[in-house]
């Protein structure tokens, strides 16, 4: 799963932990290890936020999603 979490943010560029989590139907808290494991290696890293996304569904403003990009 880790190989895959990471082949996904390189063919996304950037993806958010909320987007990365739906792809693998994972729990935000159960991804962020492994994120985190990429991250102390050095083959992602977090990134600038994209602009708002102008939706309606207010699922973010809970928790704002944290973005990463494949540095690879």
């Amino acid at each position: 799963m880790l190989l895959q979490i990471r082949d996904y943010i390189r063919r996304m560029r950037v993806a958010s932990n909320q987007q990365i989590a739906r792809e693998f139907g994972l729990d935000i808290q159960a991804l962020q290890p492994m994120l985190e494991l990429w991250l102390r290696k050095g083959v992602i890293a977090c990134c600038q936020e994209k602009s708002a996304c102008q939706s309606r569904c207010f699922k973010c403003k809970i928790q704002p999603p944290t973005y990463y990009q494949c540095l690879e």
